[in-house]
């Protein structure tokens, strides 16, 4: 990478930490080597990008305007790079995608075991979050490729749908009287105001839908759970008559993805899996 675009994947990963020494670390690179580079940018820019504070860093509003711009900059540079390879007829690059922990393990091996099969160059990169939050870094430049529930539109994204899953009220024979759940997902919003709450003892909540999934099959309680997740432990069983809520699974990338080779092959092998 020239040395102008190390100054600008220095000041993204310094965006990201807002603090120089755990973004040294991360790099690898000592602070003095960070600062200098930080420096050498703010002068071709003719402003300062960050304020210092006593625990680390905040954007400037040139910083802030900048931030966006970068993310662009070195996208641009990544798919001009892949694309010389493409030129090679080759398969190969980093790739970075986002989704659920469980929508990871039950996807992951109906796609990712033929990818590095068939293209043993190719590497990944994952991340896990909301769906909500893998498609924003999506949006923004950050992922390349997303899987994620339930998108919404965005002019700049594609959206291919995967497959369908349906989210209900899961529960063991003889279990707890009491409501599992994952507050932070609207799924759950969406049926917890079409059930009567007063009718659980109390409530455990977790981020993880398999520990839900666990507790649930344990006899802990009720679980509100995606069947695909609750499909894993036979010992518990969909409510009959409880309201659910439908879900959409899909891949989700920027229009510009479609350039590369390699990024195309990601996209029809994920496109042809059956999930």
């Amino acid at each position: 990478m020239s040395l102008a675009m190390d100054d600008i994947r220095y000041f993204s990963v310094v965006s990201e930490t807002l603090n120089f020494t755990r973004a040294s670390e991360k790099l690898g690179i000592t602070q003095p080597t960070l600062s200098y580079a930080i420096k050498r940018l703010e002068n071709e820019l003719g402003g300062e990008l960050f304020i210092r504070l006593k625990n680390g860093v905040r954007h400037t509003e040139l910083g802030e305007a900048f931030l966006d711009q970068a993310g662009k900059v070195l996208f641009e540079w990544e798919q001009a790079k892949k694309i010389a390879v493409d030129q090679k007829s080759t398969v190969s690059g980093t790739f970075s995608l986002g989704m659920h922990t469980s929508v990871a393990l039950y996807s992951m091996e109906h796609f990712l075991p033929e990818l590095t099969k068939k293209y043993p160059q190719l590497e990944f990169e994952f991340q896990h979050g909301l769906s909500r939050e893998m498609t924003e870094q999506v949006v923004s430049w950050k992922l390349d490729f997303g899987l994620v529930v339930n998108p919404k539109p965005h002019p700049d994204l594609v959206i291919k749908e995967i497959c369908k899953d349906r989210v209900t009220l899961f529960k063991k024979a003889k279990a707890k009287n009491k409501l599992i759940i994952d507050p932070n997902l609207i799924q759950v919003a969406s049926i917890m105001k079409k059930i009567k709450k007063d009718q659980y003892d109390g409530f455990i909540t977790s981020p993880d839908l398999e520990v839900i999934a666990k507790l649930t099959a344990l006899g802990e309680g009720t679980g509100v759970l995606p069947t695909r997740v609750a499909a894993k432990f036979k010992n518990i069983s969909p409510l009959s008559g409880a309201p659910d809520f439908h879900d959409k699974i899909c891949l989700v990338y920027r229009v510009e993805k479609q350039k590369s080779l390699a990024a195309k092959k990601i996209i029809e092998v994920i496109l042809n899996s059956k999930i």
